[in-house]
């Protein structure tokens, strides 16, 4: 349960900060009345943006390598690639990118999840 906290915080911040990047009314209004308007400046939302990525695929590569399936985590590269790409060239590929990321995010958890019961159940069998 930890692992999945950690991948949807990463994801969350992600959205919350791509959102911000690309001038969602809603995000940009609420960081206004919160007086966290001084975070709205692209000099520190690509930093915060790829630190989330990076901290979202960091957590999904070490749900992953446990086990031998990896193709989560390289479902999740894709996604993330396609929203760093998607900040600079159109708005709706960083949706999809980050779509693609919570994709392999919640592909490796039910994944993980699966193989855990079998492996109990594997075990309690005589």
């Amino acid at each position: 349960m930890k692992e999945l906290f950690k991948e949807m915080t990463g994801f969350v911040g992600s959205s919350v900060t791509a959102a911000c990047c690309l001038g969602v009314p809603a995000v940009v209004g609420a960081f206004g009345a919160f007086g966290l308007g001084f975070l709205i400046n692209d000099f520190i939302l690509f930093p915060l943006f790829f630190g989330f990525i990076g901290f979202t695929l960091w957590v999904l590569y070490r749900s992953t390598r446990t086990r031998a399936a990896m193709t989560p985590f390289w479902v999740g590269v894709v996604g993330a690639g396609a929203a760093a790409v998607g900040l600079f060239v159109h708005p709706s590929l960083v949706w999809i990118g980050l779509g693609t990321l919570l994709a392999g995010s919640v592909w490796g958890t039910w994944t993980r999840r699966g193989r855990s019961a079998a492996y109990d159940a594997q075990q309690r069998s005589p």
